[in-house]
């Protein structure tokens, strides 16, 4: 299998941004990358530009040792997955699943038979083969699609979006046996997806992009515990991390519900600034009272009343309000404007464990292990914390 490599990768897209920002990108041989972001974020441009499809207006695209831009959409040999599924509306589905393997020299017509009735039976499409597209659902024509490309040997695999239309029972084994089937036949291979769980679920790595620019790229486990910056904190993880104001002072931060001493470091860190964005995961929220919270020793704690709770089963939501200065709720939102994404709330979202006997209105005391406190620059969004 083939690795592909992307060096700033540009595409202009008038005067206010590119539509692609110098993107820069390497998925090894063999590696499942998923690329994830909300809508408008340049997940479809970035793979139809890696197939050939769009034009970059600078930076390099690499496959295997060579650089391809001036190469068209065959000679890179790279199967695509389209959020329109692209059949053949005359061909039924053995043949759409056949169409693409076929347009390659050298294929042997037993094997390709044998290989399409077996992701048929993976995709739920073996009593369809003999259906045309017009008697399918979106679900099936979406299967089609993505069989169509898992039948093919190509270099790599560009799948855009290709388990939205499944239905939430079957989508999560359309995702399993297509990210097995890719694994076992060690394909090099890139999804796209707004839905943040499926991302971090079905690859090795994620990348998360937003306005064309790739803000970090990572493990699952390294994005979310260790987020580069305030975009890829607000965005990952459900419900996502607590953004919250925060005014360091003397050795100390100040947040609406707590303060938290500052060491050394994060003090040198966070010189000169009036105020930064402290950042907090629900999950790392415990009530004082119960076991988490007891084994909490380096801590920060306080107390407040809950507004609301929402029962989870394995869990439960405690939602804590609080207030924000004007001058400062209007630094917040000049930061969402910029990011166009809503990060910030005037509440803390805290995930207690369910035996915790909580209701509206009680007072709860919190206790948060200092270490998971992130602290980010409103300005550049910049992880503070990182590398402590």
């Amino acid at each position: 299998m083939t690795s592909i490599e992307v060096r700033h990768l540009t595409t202009s897209g008038g005067p206010e941004r590119p539509l692609l920002d110098d993107v820069n990108l390497t998925v090894p041989a063999g590696e499942t990358l998923a690329i994830t972001g909300p809508s408008g974020a340049g997940k479809s441009l970035l793979l139809r530009t890696l197939a050939g499809l769009e034009e970059q207006s600078s930076g390099d695209i690499v496959i295997g040792d060579d650089v391809v831009n001036a190469v068209g959409p065959r000679g890179r040999d790279l199967a695509m997955v389209f959020q329109d599924y692209a059949l053949h509306p005359h061909l039924d589905v053995f043949d759409n699943l056949a169409f693409a393997a076929t347009l390659r020299r050298g294929y042997d017509r037993t094997e390709l038979s044998a290989r399409i009735h077996e992701v048929a039976e993976l995709l739920a499409l073996g009593e369809l083969l003999e259906l045309k597209p017009a008697e399918l659902d979106d679900a099936q024509r979406q299967r089609v699609a993505l069989g169509r490309s898992l039948v093919r040997d190509a270099n790599a695999y560009l799948l855009d979006a290709p388990f939205t239309q499944q239905s939430e029972r079957l989508r999560s084994h359309v995702r399993s046996v297509t990210t097995q089937w890719q694994h076992e036949n060690g394909r090099t291979s890139i999804f796209t997806t707004s839905d943040v769980e499926e991302a971090l679920s079905i690859a090795d790595r994620v990348a998360v992009m937003h306005q064309g620019f790739i803000h970090q790229v990572g493990t699952p486990r390294d994005l979310y515990e260790r987020p580069a910056d305030m975009f890829v904190a607000g965005y990952l993880g459900s419900p996502p991390m607590n953004l919250v104001p925060a005014f360091p002072m003397d050795r100390q931060l100040v947040m609406p519900l707590a303060t938290m001493p500052l060491d050394e470091d994060l003090q040198r860190r966070i010189a000169g600034r009036g105020v930064v964005v402290a950042g907090i995961r629900p999950e790392h929220c415990h009530d004082a009272t119960g076991q988490g919270g007891q084994a909490v020793t380096d801590r920060v704690e306080f107390t407040t009343r809950i507004d609301d709770v929402e029962w989870r089963g394995s869990s439960q939501f405690a939602y804590l309000g609080y207030e924000i200065q004007p001058e400062v709720e209007e630094l917040l939102n000049e930061v969402e404007d910029l990011l166009e994404f809503d990060l910030f709330q005037n509440f803390l979202v805290a995930e207690l464990a369910p035996d915790s006997p909580l209701s509206p209105g009680m007072s709860i005391r919190v206790v948060i292990p200092r270490l998971k406190v992130h602290v980010f620059d409103p300005e550049t969004g910049e992880n503070l914390t990182l590398g402590r």
